[in-house]
């Protein structure tokens, strides 16, 4: 029973690593692109963080893909908002018991849900013409 219980949070764990992506990871995957930002870009990425003037690529590095995209746009003018909802990933675990004697059975269970392992952030990025104008991230 003991090395079973391992075995499931052993897969809990890496699914739940599994399920995000860090801006390391998408930094490897642009390498090139990210070598020819200036060092305070280059900062701002590494921590997670946009600004005016970011690039969609450099938000997206950033960032990750956001949840949803909506554009707008007029005569000379194209704006676009990227909102994010990430939920942190959260640990379940549970526990169950039963047993059966002749015409009676017994049962009974535990469980601990809803232990955060990470923080959540929901965010709108605003970008006009192609560059960033607007950054509203909220962490809880």
């Amino acid at each position: 029973m003991k090395s079973l219980t391992l075995l499931a949070l052993a897969v809990a764990v890496v699914a739940a690593s599994g399920c995000s992506s860090f801006p390391t990871d998408r930094i490897a995957a642009h390498q090139a692109d990210y070598n020819r930002w200036s060092p305070e870009v280059q900062a701002q990425i590494r921590a997670g963080q946009v600004g005016a003037g970011f690039s969609a690529e450099q938000v997206q590095i950033a960032l990750g893909d956001p949840s949803e995209k909506t554009q707008a746009g007029g005569p000379g003018l194209l704006s676009e908002v990227w909102v994010y909802h990430r939920h942190a990933p959260r640990f379940s675990f549970g526990v169950g018991g039963g047993g059966f004697s002749g015409n009676a059975a017994v049962g009974g269970s535990a469980s601990v849900n809803g232990l955060k392992l990470g923080r959540d952030v929901d965010g709108r990025v605003v970008f006009v013409n192609g560059r960033v104008t607007e950054v509203q991230i909220m962490t809880q």
